[in-house]
């Protein structure tokens, strides 16, 4: 690799253009990685001093900084706790418009070797990065912590970093925005199967103060892990400058999970995506852009409308009650019909959570024809059908258990129950293939089905393998994700025209690598509509809204027009008893499957726009977002008076559009079908010509915008 010209000859500069932004690194003489630049211009960075004057590029346990946590530490094979690396080469290749970067690196005295990996995707602007590390020491070591970047950045005193997480189940995605001052924080999650309840593994770090929608340096970051996960963030005040440097670490969560990698192995760490952007809507624009382009399935398919049985019946149904069900989903004008939980069992039947999982056969008592009877039945109406399926998991009392009690995660202790099961353990190879199994026999055994709602309703209690030999117990926390993965690779596969949710207790799987394998997930348990306007503007930061299912349910007693307005904001669909709703409620649920008809190619597929913010600001009452259509020539606003007025109401300034077009203006409530406010130029809207309409607490305003075609 040749030196760059503003570089002292025994100084190597390593570039990464991430479209709109990058980073600069730079080997000092004795072969060691430094940070030379990183931000708007960090691809561009000069070497102006020696690289040793800059901070470590991924900082190793018994490098030059004793004082700071570091970013790799590994204990070798003869007992040595210190890594130093220095660069051997840089591997590049070209992945079409994009590139593939591997920056290698050994360490000084040691068989060792460990890969700063990059992918770029520069059409959004979205960098992914991870390590790699093997060796061929005389035994194994040990990694304690493997983090997959560890940047340096220069911040100022207003330096913020935004979470999202609360309380657990049914309060994910709550918004905590903060001052960092010095020291080290933490933020991370537990649990293993559903971390994510406790906090999204997502990032907002404003290094310069806070930002708003146009404006302001702001990153992000997203693990891709399904697993738990870790970001730690390292302040070290400068002297005589009111500026710090912090350091940010991003991965999977190494407590307890210390990896034994034997010689001739290759640990790999959770990719990091992140990205650099100028305001949080670049930032989304950048994280939705990346998201439908590498990582959901099918990006471009519209997902369907779903009518979801669980609230109606829980797990007291029988056939004529489901079908009666799917009649009312026809009736409103559903696609598709979602059987949950409560279907099967045999010896031990699922009439409630205690018994039954894990015997996947159609309970004949609830449905003496099975499930292709009802596939039919949907099929008469002009529905689809799909199923719910917990593959993972298994109740004790149940005929999987009793056959193979050996399947579970548990330690050399009686393995404890939570919510009345157990998770079977996908590092022995006949459960992976019995959790393939699942799925492949229940969509065999009702030809048709064409969706799958996968859940997964208990974390990791009791951490142990009797795949793994005793001193490699804690390489599980690892392993396991991966050999999920595996299963949910063959499944995703298999069936490639089936189309899956992912649910975890609601919303305790919401990463971008999970998600590989599925078109959307399931948000939350939480459908309190008033709730999940905040924590669906919070997840939107990451996740295009064709991702985030959400339903009409009866959740905090909202009026129904507004929690079916909240619910048409993201993939649409009904939890509620259709059987038990009177004529006019019906109304307003057809009226809202119209709007979402007319709607949810905007919804799904169109640029997202912010405009009231519920989560910050002085008033936060209030919520405005919309979905602009790719050639602007179309768009819908969603407006919600959450709680009573903190202020009088104020013009709503609609941005995104072309400000030179004149757009058509037709408002609704979903209390009846509307009514049009005449025009106006995209300009005059985005300076506030439609006024605040929703000004009671939980009423919303649905307002279509049409462009209007210029005269020849």
């Amino acid at each position: 690799m040749a030196n760059t010209d503003d570089a002292p000859p025994d100084q190597e500069a390593v570039r990464i253009d991430a479209g709109g932004w990058g980073w600069t690194w730079a080997a000092d003489t004795e072969g060691r990685l430094h940070q030379v630049g990183l931000g708007p211009d960090g691809a561009d960075a000069s070497v102006d001093v020696e690289a040793i004057w800059y901070p470590d590029s991924h900082p190793t346990w018994g490098g030059p900084d004793p004082y700071r946590p570091p970013g790799l530490r590994i204990t070798h094979a003869d007992g040595t706790t210190t890594t130093r690396l220095r660069l051997d080469r840089v591997d590049r290749q070209p992945l079409g418009d994009d590139e593939s970067v591997s920056v290698c690196t050994v360490d000084e005295s040691f068989d060792l070797r460990v890969r700063f990996c990059v992918t770029t995707h520069r059409a959004s602007g979205v960098l992914e990065q991870w390590i790699e590390v093997d060796h061929d020491e005389g035994g194994p070591v040990v990694l304690w912590d493997y983090d997959s970047i560890a940047p340096t950045f220069l911040v100022g005193t207003d330096a913020t970093i935004t979470q999202f997480g609360g309380a657990g189940w049914a309060d994910e995605w709550a918004w905590t925005t903060e001052r960092l001052t010095p020291g080290t924080k933490v933020l991370d999650s537990l649990g293993g199967i559903q971390p994510h309840l406790q906090r999204a593994p997502m990032l907002l770090l404003e290094p310069n103060g806070p930002t708003d929608e146009h404006a302001g340096d702001v990153v992000g970051c997203s693990i891709a892990w399904g697993g738990n996960t870790r970001f730690a963030l390292d302040l070290r005040p400068r002297a005589n400058d009111d500026r710090g440097d912090l350091r940010l670490r991003a991965g999977a969560n190494p407590l307890g999970a210390q990896y034994v990698l034997d010689p001739g192995t290759t640990f790999v760490s959770p990719t990091v995506a992140w990205t650099w952007s100028t305001g949080r809507g670049q930032l989304s624009d950048r994280f939705h852009r990346w998201t439908r382009s590498r990582v959901l399935r099918d990006p471009d398919r519209t997902r369907p409308i779903v009518v979801n049985n669980w609230e109606s019946t829980f797990f007291d149904f029988d056939e004529q009650r489901i079908v009666g069900l799917i009649d009312r989903a026809a009736d409103v004008g559903a696609d598709l019909f979602l059987l949950d939980d409560g279907w099967f069992g045999t010896t031990s039947p699922r009439d409630d959570d205690t018994a039954g999982l894990g015997d996947w056969e159609p309970d004949r008592r609830k449905l003496p024809r099975g499930l292709p009877a009802l596939v039919e039945a949907a099929g008469e109406r002009h529905l689809r059908f799909g199923i719910w399926v917990e593959p993972e998991m298994v109740n004790p009392d149940s005929d999987l258990f009793r056959a193979h009690p050996d399947w579970v995660i548990r330690d050399r202790r009686a393995p404890r129950e939570h919510r009345n099961q157990l998770a079977l353990d996908p590092l022995i190879d006949e459960v992976r293939d019995f959790e393939v199994g699942v799925v492949d026999r229940v969509l065999g055994g009702a030809p048709g089905t064409s969706y799958v709602k996968w859940d997964a309703n208990r974390p990791v209690t009791d951490p142990g393998s009797s795949a793994l030999p005793a001193d490699r117990q804690s390489n599980a926390w690892v392993d396991w994700v991966r050999a999920t993965w595996e299963v949910m690779h063959r499944v995703a596969e298999g069936h490639p025209d089936v189309e899956v949710m992912l649910c975890a207790s609601g919303g305790g799987r919401t990463d971008h690598g999970t998600l590989r394998w599925f078109h959307e997930f399931w948000t939350s348990d939480n459908t309190d509509p008033v709730t999940r306007v905040r924590m669906q503007w919070a997840c939107g930061h990451w996740f295009p809204a064709s991702a985030m299912a959400a339903h009409v349910t009866s959740w905090g007693a909202r009026p129904l027009p507004f929690a079916c307005a909240v619910a048409l904001s993201a993939r649409f669909g009904f939890d509620l008893d259709l059987d038990a709703l009177d004529d006019d409620a019906l109304t307003v649920c057809r009226r809202a499957v119209a709007v979402a008809r007319r709607t949810q190619d905007l919804v799904q597929h169109g640029r997202l726009v912010r405009l009231v913010s519920p989560v910050d600001g002085t008033d936060r009452s209030r919520a405005a977002l919309g979905f602009v259509a790719p050639d602007r020539s179309r768009a819908v606003v969603f407006c919600y008076q959450l709680d009573d007025p903190l202020s009088p109401p104020a013009e709503l300034r609609i941005t995104g559009l072309d400000p030179d077009g004149t757009y058509t203006i037709d408002a609704t409530d979903l209390s009846d079908d509307g009514r049009s406010l005449g025009a106006a130029s995209g300009a005059a809207l985005a300076d506030g010509a439609v006024a605040w309409m929703a000004d009671e607490a939980t009423t919303a305003r649905v307002i279509e915008l049409t462009r209007v075609a210029a005269p020849d």
